[in-house]
């Protein structure tokens, strides 16, 4: 009971990221999965195991679904400022990320984004892929919750259930991921989850990397 507990926490937390996205990284990630979900957006849908869509490339040399949208949020002061540079904040989130070192060729990053110096969660991150035949897959992220298991559990979305959401746990992260995969394909995605991965694409534009504050 304790476990299942924690997995609604998790899935609550996804639901809600928005609250802690930032407006333009909330909206983009609604607009997505409105579109992609449904079947209705240019993304289709589908399932089955990443491996099937080709060949794979790095995260890194992917490119951006649209424009480059990474919006983090400081809450260590009042003005909680928004940065939009992944190096100014990836060692300030409190833990170790971890992402598949790779996707299908053909996939594209859709937008990251979270929050640093929270009293509450330290720090989070969540990114959007959106991969050929498959559709939007999310990753989100924060500090491992005490009593979470290690073994992964998974439940459908009580928003669309046609998506999986399967949480578990790897070192001191534990680690959310949606996608309207099979529960075992998502489940053998964390066997190849890799700590640090470099994952913001290449073109990235410099515009993208200055800290901005909310009003």
């Amino acid at each position: 009971m304790r476990n299942r507990a924690v997995l609604n926490l998790a899935v609550e937390r996804h639901a809600g990221r928005s609250r802690w996205l930032g407006g333009g990284a909330a909206l983009g990630l609604l607009l997505l999965l409105a579109l992609a979900l449904s079947g209705c957006g240019p993304f289709g849908g589908g399932s089955g195991p990443l491996a099937s869509s080709g060949s794979n490339q790095s995260l890194s040399s992917l490119s951006w679904c649209d424009r480059p949208l990474i919006t983090f949020q400081d809450d260590s002061t009042t003005s909680q400022n928004m940065l939009t540079s992944w190096s100014a904040v990836k060692d300030q989130l409190g833990f170790t990320p971890y992402l598949p070192e790779t996707l299908p060729q053909g996939s594209c990053l859709a937008l990251a984004g979270g929050s640093i110096h929270n009293p509450i969660y330290v720090g989070q991150f969540s990114i959007t892929y959106v991969l050929p035949k498959i559709g939007p897959v999310s990753f989100s992220e924060a500090p491992l919750h005490e009593g979470l298991s290690n073994k992964t559990q998974c439940i459908q979305s009580t928003q669309d259930n046609k998506t999986t959401i399967c949480v578990g746990a790897i070192a001191n992260t534990s680690i959310t991921i949606a996608s309207r995969q099979s529960a075992t394909d998502i489940q053998s995605m964390f066997g190849d989850l890799k700590p640090d991965v470099e994952w913001v694409p290449a073109n990235s534009s410099s515009s993208a990397a200055t800290p901005t504050a909310t009003k």
